[in-house]
């Protein structure tokens, strides 16, 4: 039987956002060459840490396409792979994390996000959690056969109708019958159903209108990139507006993005950022920020007015995000900080230098975070997020 979702406001969860590729943010050469190369065993040991280290969860983000030359020979988020198919084996060896895979809903049908996501949490006894992305960039869509992606707003409309379907799917015990603007459905499908009930978790990170709108609707969990608490404030005010006028009233708690860095000396985890942006791959960066600033208009519209190649700069050397930067009693203080100001439930966690070490150096937080009652561990709470 499948943990509950937990309702504690007072408790604060963490995903590890998973590396896909030698770097992620910061994307620094010199992060790059100190990180391991992905691989079946790295896959597998920094699940296994995680785990250990006490990680509610695992986030695995995904796009398709692979135009993105510089990057990819420096591994700057590359490889990538599939993010379904990678939780299986990461599930496979782990017992209480979740793991929250990306799956696009502008290049597939609901049935197979459907099907995938029933085996994906049955599979984990209940553990996993969908990351719905609309999908961005036209060479992304020219990889399915389309021309161009279809308009932003459209995007999330059709988004919209897919969860629906996928949800009916999920919960219907007779054959359904769907005959929509976007998406055509008939049948029951094959068992297993989620474990989850009433439905797996649900992830979003539009903050655009039409982004929180669907968010508000159809998630959770709302992803959030912000670089000051009272950016977070912010998004949480719009969110709090978008659910109090809906009827009947559902909860969605945000999830800020973040870069963390744990050290034992005053100074060290500062200046450790620093240096890694000093190295900062600026060809990459470009490439790698032309898909986000191009295609997330949220993220878009935070560096507007700037120089294309300063904004690239800025996004890759995370200056956009939530940074956590000190020794482990500094950060916890911070994420307490956090806690008490915004609507935070969980916050993804993305280490600039990354390597089963640097994931377990997080435990230290964890238990401070444990003494100071905003986090308990997976392995010994009720419920599951």
């Amino acid at each position: 039987m499948a943990k509950p979702r937990h309702h504690d406001p007072d408790l604060l969860s963490f995903s590890y956002f998973f590396p896909t590729g030698q770097t992620d943010h910061i994307w620094s050469d010199e992060a790059a060459a100190a990180t391991p190369t992905l691989d079946r065993d790295v896959f597998l040991e920094m699940a296994r840490a995680a785990e250990e280290t006490g990680f509610d969860s695992l986030f695995i983000a995904d796009t398709w396409s692979g135009h993105q030359r510089e990057a990819e020979r420096r591994g700057h988020q590359s490889p990538k792979y599939q993010a379904p198919m990678l939780a299986m084996g990461l599930f496979a060896v782990t017992q209480h994390m979740g793991v929250i895979t990306t799956m696009h809903t502008s290049h597939h049908r609901p049935a197979h996000v459907a099907r995938a996501g029933a085996t994906l949490d049955a599979f984990s006894g209940g553990r996993w959690g969908w990351n719905v992305v609309t999908g961005f960039g036209d060479a992304e869509a020219r990889l399915f056969g389309e021309s161009a992606m279809a308009g932003h707003d459209d995007r999330y409309a059709a988004a919209a109708e897919f969860v629906e379907v996928v949800k009916r799917f999920w919960t219907e015990d007779e054959p359904i019958d769907h005959r929509g603007r976007f998406h055509t459905a008939q049948g029951r499908m094959k068992a297993p159903r989620p474990v989850q009930e009433p439905t797996p978790l649900l992830v979003s990170a539009g903050a655009s209108p039409a982004g929180m709108a669907f968010a508000a609707e159809h998630c959770d969990q709302l992803v959030v990139a912000g670089n000051t608490v009272e950016k977070i404030q912010a998004v949480d005010r719009r969110l709090e507006d978008l659910l109090e006028a809906r009827t009947p009233a559902r909860s969605v708690s945000t999830a800020p993005f973040s870069i963390v860095i744990v050290r034992e000396g005053d100074g060290e985890a500062e200046e450790e950022y620093e240096r890694l942006t000093e190295t900062l791959n600026v060809e990459a960066t470009k490439e790698l920020a032309a898909d986000i600033l191009g295609g997330v208009e949220s993220i878009r519209n935070a560096f507007a007015g700037q120089d294309p190649q300063e904004a690239a700069k800025a996004w890759g050397s995370g200056r956009g995000i939530l940074k956590f930067l000190g020794t482990a009693e500094q950060v916890t203080e911070q994420l307490v900080e956090l806690k008490k100001e915004t609507s935070t439930q969980n916050l993804l966690v993305n280490f600039p230098l990354w390597n089963p070490g640097e994931v377990r150096s997080f435990r230290s937080v964890l238990d401070h975070c444990r003494d100071a009652g905003i986090w308990l561990p997976p392995s010994e709470r009720s419920h599951s997020w």
